[in-house]
């Protein structure tokens, strides 16, 4: 199986951001449980996830620490999550590129993509 992660333009669109929130609220999870989540699609998933410019994106085992910034706490979980009830108003930062990317492959994965 073929995961393609949407461009960056979409990845850093408020509908991307408001499409994540409402996924992450679904799981219904904790924050660091939600990003456990993430790491294990990630990590378990037997295919290939191509990054927004067609390249095999390589899955080192620092990934999604990386992806975070090393925050162990998760805040930003909790903090997008907010966005499910109150759609957001700014843009995400490009520092967030590599989590929203994940974020969009995981969400794949599952077969509920942030964006149809």
């Amino acid at each position: 199986m073929e995961i393609h992660i949407e461009s960056r333009e979409r990845l850093l669109s408020l509908d991307f951001l408001e499409g994540l929130a409402i996924r992450i609220a679904d799981l219904n999870l904790s924050r660091v449980k939600t990003t456990d989540w993430l790491a294990s699609k990630i990590f378990f998933f037997d295919g290939t996830i191509y990054d927004w410019n067609g390249r095999p994106l390589y899955l080192d085992s620092d990934i999604v620490d990386r992806a975070y910034g090393r925050d162990i706490a998760c805040s930003w979980n909790s903090e997008v999550k907010m966005f499910a009830a109150r759609p957001p108003i700014r843009r995400p930062s490009h520092r967030l590129l590599l989590r929203l990317a994940l974020w969009d492959s995981a969400m794949k994965i599952n077969l509920t993509p942030v964006l149809s």
